[in-house]
């Protein structure tokens, strides 16, 4: 009777799936899926239970075959009214009160846990490592079970008839026979290994469970036949996705680059040639030394360790997208014969026409080769991978640090991100451009890749010596091994606590840059802009609406559209971002990219308050006037906020900025003259003009200091406000130390006061930030799971990374004021438009296309003003959208729409050239 019940138990109603056949099936995936991981991340799931690789693989298949033995109950199999007639008429019975109430309803991952524990306890295994994995395997749709859910879970498993308890022992021998498992000898369980489980039970149960790839076995699940064909039909979905560990050529430099290798690039060999163990690389080194080939060849040299892949994480959505060009260009470049997989992930990433292009290369029609069942050798980018969740199991990845991030917060499936960067190359690029909090929550980071078997290579332009020594630390290097540092500019290899060894970088001439003050008011900053005409000129300014102000004040002008700007280019490249803008000119050529003045004059503003697309083409025209190929404007001005400080490949003849700290002034300063042999239209030396030199008294009703702490700022107008020149790099690292480690006393009598206060407030704030991180993020690795008493954060906190309100907002990988994601919208008649002509209706209601989804998503945009965000969280989102992942977060905004508060209010414009207007009242 027991087999009989057992076997008609369900885990799927449509298509039907007994739930037997689902734990073979989710073991079977699990078991191929690790049989194509390399050799060392098959050591490491043998040193987790102290097996032979062998029997490590067929544990932890076996493992995530109980993944949904909570289903084996009562509550579960009542759902479906079909399937609970079959198994009450095998035996299995429930009275429905006692199963069937809403309110006392338990998710069957709760169940899970409950019955693996004991089930574990059962085979052998030590109490500590059952509840682990019994939590861990709870935890596979995405949170481990809270203590309430177990209290509910109790109570119903105690109403239950016997024979439930006996066919339940008959699916986990069932599911042990055939797996021939071996209970591991062991008495402590490492949380990486429980994460290497739970992981693994997600992902390949997303496989198994997805009947548009994974084809149902027609065999009985007894059937010894059974496990080799569903591990047939494994690989077979494997090879289909395509999901393989790339085997890469170890290649000498000049066989990857066009280029013969640098100073730092030369280094890299000797450096890590002698690595056993995980690697993690330091580079700190000014702009323009070619951190970023380098850490591609890093990769290359550290697959000899047996890494399964790159990600490359980057701390902007337009250095993703600029350094996304590079990497795909060199994988093709590798020429391996095989299909890879190469995912950008960041939020805007469907508006990329590159990853476009990969996507399209991936679908099936074009590519799929039947007869084979895989794609053809190149770079891809899998459908399956684009989705959030499952992006970072794909081999290869650039994208934002968030989406790294994540991995060591308590949002859901964040085990499944940790696992995708698991033994893989992981590059954080710009890592001095991030505050306390994040800077925590990247501590938490470097010390879950270290015990998950990963290297890192760590960039920077560079960092003050109490962040080097806290970042460095999280990885765990010993303090003692920073004394054998060389001096900066440098590159230094560390294997655990060890300095493997380090090279200080020569850089040749290296820049005097004239340091001038400039007028602060928008109008007679543009006078002076373009009195220095002609040449291509870059202003930063620190926030947006004072970017948009000093596009006003540079004068009225036409309005340039993409068609226009690529007829006075026609000798443009065609490959490239001329390329990306000649390929864009049918669809987008009305589009409005800048304004062109009565004398030729191309001015062109970018910020992140354009929407998406809108953002994304004006990105792309920067980078083809302003980058390193293709013609250049004869007079040329683009106002931009800090999203071009950092990656992008941008060359200024003269660059403004307001005064921002120390560090971001020579991030900006790295787009000064970035490349030779340039003809600079009479501009003889290198100048930034710097807007704030005067004195904090100019900078009165700017609110620079909520965009960046106040000290810091004083601090750095301290250091220069009597300097005449910078010298690029000799200059970067004594400033930095010297802004960073300057006291309030330092300061002269009349701002003595307000350093005392502001060094105070910046102190508090650090402290609150660390604490948070601290709190927040996985800083142990003890906080995986919670523990058995009390439910402290941050094991047992839960954020949701797809909610909308402020707490969670604020509490995921950026600190800020709260900000909601919106659709400008035109009302039209009894609908609304996307163009204030109606030519593109905006649907509310009823069932979306795919097309007409992406459209409504490209014309998002994230606004922050108080109180839009406050007020329109607070409204649900239109029915139509909130079927669609990539909408229901979005609010539709009406242009106009007036929001009061307390003192008057503010009303949201969208202007052509502008990007969103806040006209405050």
């Amino acid at each position: 009777m027991e087999r009989e019940a057992a076997l008609t138990l369900w885990a799927k109603s449509s298509p039907f799936r007994s739930l037997l056949a689902h734990m073979l099936d989710a073991a079977a995936v699990a078991w191929a899926l690790l049989e194509r991981e390399p050799p060392r991340t098959q050591r490491l799931y043998a040193e987790d239970w102290g097996l032979s690789e062998g029997e490590a693989l067929r544990f932890a298949a076996f493992l995530v075959g109980l993944h949904d033995l909570g289903k084996a109950t009562p509550v579960f199999q009542a759902q479906w009214p079909e399937g609970a007639r079959r198994v009450k008429m095998a035996g299995l019975t429930w009275e429905e009160g006692d199963f069937r109430d809403k309110e006392d309803w338990v998710a069957h991952g709760v169940f899970t846990e409950l019955l693996t524990f004991e089930a574990l306890k059962a085979l052998g295994l030590p109490r500590r490592v059952a509840r682990g994995l019994a939590q861990g395997l709870g935890a596979h749709h995405g949170f481990p079970a809270g203590e309430e859910e177990k209290r509910k879970a109790d109570r119903k498993l105690a109403l239950e008839d016997p024979p439930w308890k006996e066919a339940r022992a008959f699916l986990v021998e069932a599911l042990r026979k055939a797996l021939g498992v071996k209970v591991p000898p062991i008495q402590e369980a490492r949380p990486e290994a429980l994460l290497r489980i739970m992981a693994l039970a997600s992902f390949a149960d997303w496989i198994a469970s997805d009947p548009g790839f994974y084809t149902r076995v027609d065999l009985d699940p007894l059937d010894p036949r059974y496990l080799d064909r569903a591990r047939e039909e494994a690989t077979r979905v494997l090879d289909a996705l395509p999901w393989r560990v790339p085997s890469l050529p170890q290649k000498a430099f000049q066989e990857v680059f066009p280029f013969p290798p640098n100073p730092l690039q030369a280094a890299l060999p000797e450096l890590l040639g002698g690595a056993t163990e995980s690697v993690l690389l330091l580079v700190e080194a000014p702009m323009g030394l070619g951190k970023t080939e380098a850490a591609l060849y890093a990769y290359l040299l550290l697959q000899r360790l047996g890494h399964r892949g790159l990600y490359v994480a980057l701390p902007t959505q337009a250095t993703a997208n600029g350094l996304f060009v590079r990497v795909r260009a060199f994988l093709e470049g590798l020429g391996v014969d095989a299909p890879l997989d190469l995912q950008l992930q960041h939020g805007a990433a469907p508006l990329n026409p590159q990853y476009q292009e990969l996507r399209e290369r991936a679908r099936p029609k074009e590519v799929y080769d039947e007869e084979a069942g895989a794609w053809e050798a190149g770079v891809a980018a899998s459908g399956w991978f684009s989705a959030k969740k499952r992006a970072m199991l794909s081999p290869h990845g650039v994208g934002t640090l968030d989406q790294a991030l994540l991995g060591v917060l308590k949002v859901k499936h964040h085990f499944v991100r940790l696992w995708g960067l698991m033994n893989r190359v992981v590059v954080l690029d710009e890592v001095h451009a991030y505050d306390t909090y994040t800077s925590g929550l990247l501590k938490a980071l470097l010390l879950w890749l270290r015990a998950l078997g990963s290297s890192v290579v760590l960039m920077t332009a560079t960092l003050p010596s109490a962040k080097r020594k806290e970042l460095l630390g999280a990885w765990g290097v010993a303090e003692a091994a920073l004394a054998g540092l060389p001096p900066y500019p440098r590159v230094a290899a560390f294997a655990g606590e060890r300095l493997l060894g380090g090279r200080a970088l020569p850089v040749g001439e290296g820049k005097a840059i004239l340091l001038e003050r400039a007028p602060l008011d928008p109008p007679s900053l543009s006078q002076a802009l373009l009195s220095a005409l002609p040449g291509c000129l870059g202003a930063v300014a620190n926030t947006v609406d004072r970017a948009q102000d000093l596009y006003r004040s540079l004068g009225q002008g036409e309005p340039l559209t993409l068609a226009g700007l690529l007829d006075l280019f026609p000798q443009a490249p065609k490959e490239g971002p001329w390329g990306e803008l000649c390929a864009l000119r049918e669809e987008r050529g009305k589009a409005v990219v800048g304004k062109r003045l009565g004398d030729g004059t191309l001015v062109f503003l970018l910020h992140a308050r354009f929407p998406a697309e809108e953002r994304a083409l004006r990105e792309a025209v920067v980078l083809a006037l302003f980058g390193k190929r293709g013609p250049r404007p004869e007079r040329a001005i683009l106002v931009a906020t800090q999203v071009v400080e950092q990656s992008l490949d941008l060359d200024f003849d003269l660059l403004y900025s307001d005064l921002a700290p120390i560090d971001l002034l020579f991030q900006r300063v790295g787009r000064l003259w970035r490349h030779g042999g340039r003809d600079r239209k009479g501009h003889g030396r290198p100048r930034l003009w710097v807007g704030g030199l005067e004195g904090p008294e100019a900078w009165r009703g700017l609110h620079w200091n909520r965009v960046y702490e106040d000290y810091v700022l004083l601090s750095t107008w301290l250091s220069l406000k009597d300097r005449e020149a910078l010298k690029v790099p000799e200059d970067l690292g004594g400033l930095l130390e010297e802004v960073y480690g300057r006291s309030p006393q330092g300061f002269p009598p009349e701002w003595a006061r307000r350093a005392e206060q502001s060094y105070k407030s910046l102190q508090n704030l650090r402290q609150k930030e660390e604490e948070m991180a601290k709190n927040l993020a996985l800083s142990r690795l003890d906080h995986l799971l919670p523990a058995q008493r009390g439910q402290d954060l941050p094991a047992a906190f839960r954020l949701e990374d797809e909610a909308e309100d402020e707490k969670t907002q604020r509490l995921l990988t950026r600190l800020g004021p709260p900000q909601v994601a919106v659709v400008p919208l035109y009302r039209k008649g009894e609908g609304y438009s996307l163009d204030p002509e109606g030519l593109r209706p905006a649907r509310l209601r009823g069932e979306l296309s795919p097309e007409e989804v992406l459209t409504l998503w490209g014309r998002a945009v994230r606004l922050s003003r108080k109180p839009i965000p406050e007020t329109l969280l607070a409204e649900d989102p239109p029915p139509a959208w909130q079927r669609h992942a990539l909408l229901r977060g979005l609010r539709p905004l009406e242009v106009g729409r007036f929001f009061p508060r307390e003192r008057g209010g503010v009303s949201v414009e969208l202007h052509p050239e502008l990007g969103v207007v806040y006209c405050e009242e």
